[in-house]
């Protein structure tokens, strides 16, 4: 038996690289017993056969972010993951990894190589401290002549993962495992914790939490933890510590906690980075009403008032892939049926946990992560784009028509300096990068900037300067940002598309070719003048990126406007009970599909 030398060597390598690791120190081969007889592979095997497979096998561990040696005794062996997780990464051709699987303590990978005799793939990383067992290619091999009932299993097990493979990568992707790092002295991370326990219970979730004061149990515990329960939640004492550093490892998913208004800094930042982690902030605000702000590049910023429990509530959803998240598409005056669409999801009980857009969408979707009723988002939308009327600042078309100065104001005086990282609600809009010729995703600085780029249709608006690129119209590149927010895999998707039959149509074949004065008379009989025309090409977008963005969404809505276009602005009143009128028809017809009565 090899384990117990094996231990003692993993030790003194990470006692070397100055990492914390809970060994099995202690761990008697009963107790390993029990482990490997949890695996499917083994499920018909016997005492006699599992302990001859233990006996074979050698024990090692990995800290969490460490990646699998594949060379020497690790390149043709099956890998049994006792516990931890193992995250699977493959290049791209340009050398990028992408993550495509997790493997979950009791899994078994490595044995499709084995078999197969193929160059490994795959780059396999402890995605928190990991305990595995090694069957080499001869012992299982041996084990296998002895056992014909273990290659029985293996075979099963292969055409199980090769039929459910996009279920099973979905599963496993979705995190388990949460550290809550506090960043700032004075933050109760373990109230904090507490109540999060609380909510995710409400949810009929079962949760275990360590604190500090669980620092000296056995890792036995934290192992049986993780298969007893749904989740399991890891609370670190400070900054730095190695209770902190433990923790850390230890997750699927990094969330650190701040104050409001803190500085974002601290060497829990640089122990995320070190580990390769992606992080999320949790930002606490003391009172229901305070509006501080934090500054920091995280693109998942959870902002959480602590006298509100719907914001732990939103929390508790998007940490395990409940959250609704609303997408709304640009469409001009149409767009104003987002307004209706959204009062008649929510009269149906549907909860936004995140939102995003583009164009007049991003404008609605704005108003929403601020969290504005029903009666406040159709004042607000009325006063904006009806009685003020802000496409009217036309000036000399060197780089538009209009000047843009309105918009802006208009902007500003509803959303004011606020920026998207301070919103209620995640956020986030579309715009195109004329720079460099890609989509872009606005998640951070001021609301109205992000918005009046989204807004500014080539042309007709002259484009708006962000990080000194030219930034236009999200719905040129991508008016229905369905995909956007479903690679956030945070929950069910409604989206809402406006565009519809906006399609601008003309019969006669002169159209364009004629004097100005016969074509000033047909724009009166109703023909497609300038403005129609640069509001339709910012958002045409890519018809065959709109069919895949709606092909990912839970619930679609087409609200039906006829006699509605893009610049018919006086038809607001109609627009926003088109919409109001197309969910209610939608929910009669089809219900509330049932990913989203899962979330509510």
């Amino acid at each position: 038996m090899v384990i117990a030398s094996a231990a003692s060597t993993v030790v003194q390598a990470f006692s070397q690289i100055g990492r914390v690791f809970s060994t099995t120190e202690g761990m008697d081969t009963a107790a390993l017993f029990e482990r490997v007889r949890g695996f499917d592979l083994f499920g018909e095997c016997d005492e006699p056969c599992l302990q001859r497979l233990i006996g074979e096998a050698t024990w090692f561990g990995l800290p969490g972010g460490m990646q699998l040696d594949r060379d020497g005794e690790n390149d043709q062996a099956v890998f049994l993951v006792l516990s931890g997780r193992l995250r699977v990464s493959v290049a791209d051709d340009k050398g990028a990894l992408h993550v495509v699987a997790h493997v979950p303590a009791g899994e078994t990978v490595g044995e499709m190589s084995l078999l197969a005799g193929d160059a490994h793939s795959a780059i396999l990383t402890a995605a928190r401290d990991t305990e595995l067992l090694r069957l080499s290619k001869a012992s299982f091999l041996r084990v296998t002549a002895r056992e014909p009932r273990v290659m029985t299993n293996l075979t099963r097990l292969i055409i199980k993962r090769l039929r459910a493979t996009t279920a099973r990568a979905a599963s496993l992707m979705r995190p388990k495992t949460f550290a809550l790092v506090p960043l700032d002295p004075g933050i109760d991370a373990i109230a904090f914790g507490a109540t999060l326990r609380e909510t995710l219970g409400r949810m009929g979730l079962a949760v275990a939490v360590f604190d500090q004061r669980h620092r000296e149990e056995p890792t036995e515990n934290q192992y049986h933890a993780e298969t007893r329960n749904d989740l399991v939640i890891y609370v670190g004492d400070e900054a730095g510590s190695a209770w902190s550093q433990h923790c850390i490892r230890q997750a699927d998913r990094v969330m650190l906690l701040t104050r409001a208004g803190a500085a974002a800094h601290g060497r829990a930042f640089e122990q995320v980075a070190a580990a390769g982690r992606r992080y999320e902030l949790v930002v606490l605000h003391g009172a229901a009403n305070e509006n501080g702000a934090m500054r920091n590049a995280s693109e998942d910023r959870h902002n959480i008032r602590l006298a509100r429990h719907a914001d732990v509530a939103r929390l508790a959803r998007l940490m395990t892939g409940r959250a609704v998240g609303l997408v709304l598409a640009g469409g001009g005056a149409r767009g104003f049926a987002h307004i209706g669409a959204v009062r008649a999801l929510r009269e149906a009980g549907v909860t936004f946990d995140m939102v995003g857009g583009s164009s007049m969408g991003a404008v609605i979707a704005a108003g929403v992560a601020m969290e504005w009723d029903d009666r406040e988002l159709l004042e607000r939308m009325h006063g904006v784009f009806v009685k003020a009327r802000p496409l009217r600042d036309y000036t000399l078309p060197l780089i538009a028509l209009l000047r843009g100065g309105r918009v802006q104001t208009q902007l500003k005086s509803h959303f004011g300096e606020i920026c998207i990282e301070d919103m209620a609600l995640p956020f986030f809009a579309m715009t195109s990068d004329l720079t460099d010729g890609h989509a872009k995703v606005q998640r951070s600085g001021p609301v109205w900037r992000a918005l009046k780029a989204s807004v500014s249709i080539p042309g007709l608006l002259p484009p708006v300067v962000i990080d000194g690129h030219l930034h236009v119209d999200g719905g040129i590149m991508n008016n229905l940002p369905v995909d956007v927010m479903a690679a956030e895999a945070r929950g069910p998707i409604v989206a809402i598309d406006v565009v519809g039959d906006a399609g601008l149509r003309v019969s006669d074949e002169n159209y364009g070719d004629e004097s100005w004065l016969s074509s000033i008379r047909r724009m009166r009989r109703g023909a497609p003048g300038l403005t129609s025309i640069l509001m339709r090409a910012g958002t045409v977008g890519n018809e065959y990126h709109r069919r895949m963005a709606r092909a990912q969404a839970d619930l679609v809505i087409d609200p039906d406007l006829p006699g509605i276009g893009l610049t018919h602005w006086k038809k607001f009143d109609s627009a926003v009970a088109a919409g109001y009128r197309a969910v209610k028809e939608t929910l009669e017809r089809q219900g509330l599909p049932a990913t989203l009565q899962a979330a509510a």
